[in-house]
């Protein structure tokens, strides 16, 4: 069979960087590329139900086989490695196997059944199914593995590593260095409660942060808000009137930088003479007058051409038909303008076109004695005391070697005994049917969806050569099969991207049904976050209406299909 390691190497290299960060969030668990759209707790039960299924004798090659479609960016031989995938389980006496390892603990009859079980989704939050197993980890699909006459039951987890080089544990001893160590774990406290409860979790009190942050939901936390904590033990230390003390031992797990860096990465070198730092910007006073403004521009040395830069900024926001400014005429406007005339104006663009002009003549501000009431500091700490200037802000510096673990957790006590599920003739039945509904109402309503609806009937319905056949030779055969269906454009490319995946399941020696079956699966998943099925609104309540209810029979059904094609022969 030709490989298809090429693609695949990059499929999974280019992607890591995106699954990894947007899973931490909580996203949902995709493999997305330009060549492969495969959620990777979805490749993670292919893989590893198809393996079990076969020969034990059969599992070193088809072992092989795997690491050259996946690369380099998936290891199956061991866990924790940087910058990858890896794959195992994690057993009910606490160890922790590879996969590899795991296959050659198995005695020497090997597997004696396996399938995949629905328990159904197990999420906590009030949400749809179809919605929830996009933003929540609540997937109830299981390995059911029969060996030396006795069943397991393994439940899929991802374990990532600690995101910043700084673990929880050190920050936790690192806040408890600092003088005012109460303050900062009643401030940690507070901020993390108030988190916590806009995502519907509990408060957590001063004297149990230090114990939360080891725990999983701490990890998540800090993963994402690890910054913020650093950020509120510096303010307040500040607050306090203390400085931050860190040890030799941590000084490489912070950084500062230059808060405008990106921005001025971003500017022609015009725009870097004038350009004004963030921390050194002015802004006028609420009762600074129109007058009082004219009188501190004229006070410049450079006064001609500040008005010459105020007026074209103004000029910059003229409304449709409204005659532009002069330098001249916009200084004489303000002199005769009443003392509350600045409040309908852009003071900020005021004061920045005024810093720009002293920026590029290379001259201080001039604030004359009786108009120094009239301006203050864009940023200062008079208005608070915790208040971090951006080049002083302690930054966490982020783990160089990110990884991903999945393993599968042998469950200590499964549910009752599960009755097998609908059969692949019945259950690709309903999934057709369900594709059908939503290929009828996305057309209805004018969705882009149904040409994705579409493509996964057509893979389904087997009007393309077959897929066992497959090779990069041959692909050009395939998009002549889906052009002359009647598609073009995006829906084509869509469905080559997506043939990439069969090269990876070929090297588990599917038959043409099941590839098929995997294909459409693919090529529907339309569940997920912004810009996806989910994030569908019609105006109409009746639309509305039959969107609820297409969306949850075509998760039901697709999700049933997935189980059905899984266990098929």
């Amino acid at each position: 069979m030709p490989s298809w390691r090429g693609r695949s190497r990059d499929v999974f290299a280019s992607v890591r960087r995106r699954a990894l960060s947007g899973l931490r969030r909580g996203a949902s668990r995709r493999v997305l590329s330009r060549r492969q759209c495969v959620r990777v707790d979805d490749l993670c039960l292919v893989l590893v139900s198809s393996l079990l299924r076969e020969d034990r004798a059969r599992w070193p090659q088809r072992l092989e086989a795997l690491e050259e479609e996946l690369g380099a960016s998936w290891a199956l031989r061991r866990l924790e490695v940087p910058r990858a995938y890896s794959l195992g389980v994690r057993l009910l006496d606490g160890r922790e196997l590879p996969l590899a390892t795991w296959l050659d603990s198995f005695e020497e009859g090997g597997v004696h059944s396996v399938r995949v079980v629905d328990l159904g989704a197990s999420s906590t939050e009030a949400l749809p199914a179809h919605i929830a197993a996009a933003f929540a980890n609540s997937g109830g699909v299981v390995l059911e593995v029969t060996s030396g006459g006795a069943s397991s039951l393994f439940l899929l987890r991802m374990h990532s590593s600690r995101p910043h080089l700084l673990t929880a544990r050190q920050l936790v001893d690192f806040a408890r260095a600092q003088s005012h160590a109460d303050r900062v774990f009643e401030a940690w406290a507070e901020s993390i409660s108030e988190n916590n409860q806009l995502n519907d979790r509990p408060a957590v009190p001063a004297s149990e942060v230090p114990d939360y942050l080891a725990s999983p939901d701490g990890f998540v936390h800090y993963d994402l808000r690890g910054g913020d904590l650093v950020e509120e033990l510096q303010a307040t230390l500040r607050r306090h009137g203390a400085d931050v003390t860190i040890p030799d031992a941590l000084r490489a797990c912070f950084y500062t930088s230059d808060p405008d860096a990106l921005f001025r990465e971003m500017l022609s070198p015009e725009q870097q003479a004038e350009f004004v730092p963030s921390e050194e910007q002015l802004l006028l006073t609420d009762t600074t007058t129109p007058q009082q403004f004219a009188d501190l521009v004229a006070a410049q040395p450079f006064a001609v051409d500040a008005w010459t830069r105020i007026a074209r900024d103004q000029n910059s926001f003229l409304a449709e038909g409204e005659s532009p400014v002069t330098a001249e005429g916009f200084e004489a406007r303000l002199r005769t303008m009443a003392p509350d005339g600045l409040q309908s104006m852009l003071t900020g663009n005021l004061m920045l076109a005024l810093q720009q002009a002293a920026r590029v003549h290379g001259a201080e501000l001039v604030i004359p004695e009786s108009l120094r009431g009239c301006v203050r500091p864009a940023f200062s700490r008079g208005e608070d005391p915790g208040w971090i200037p951006g080049k002083e802000l302690l930054r966490l510096q982020s783990n160089p070697d990110v990884y991903q673990m999945y393993l599968f957790h042998e469950l200590a006590a499964g549910p009752a005994p599960v009755a097998e599920g609908p059969s692949w003739d019945e259950a690709r039945r309903g999934f057709t049917k369900a594709l059908r509904e939503a290929v009828a109402f996305s057309a209805a309503q004018g969705s882009n969806f149904a040409d994705a609806f579409k493509l996964a009937l057509f893979a389904l319905e087997g009007q393309a050569p077959r897929y066992d056949e497959l090779s990069p030779e041959r692909v050009p055969d395939y998009l002549e099969a889906v052009k002359a269906a009647g598609f073009d454009g995006r829906p084509v490319q869509v469905f080559e991207d997506r043939l990439g995946s069969l090269g990876l399941f070929q090297s588990l020696g599917m038959s043409e049904e099941k590839l098929r079956g995997l294909l459409a699966y693919l090529l529907s998943d339309v569940f997920g976050g912004m810009g996806s099925w989910n994030d569908q609104y019609f105006e109409t309540p009746e639309a509305q209406q039959q969107y609820d209810a297409v969306s949850a029979r075509l998760f039901s059904e697709r999700s049933a299909f997935f189980v059905a094609t899984l266990n098929a022969r």
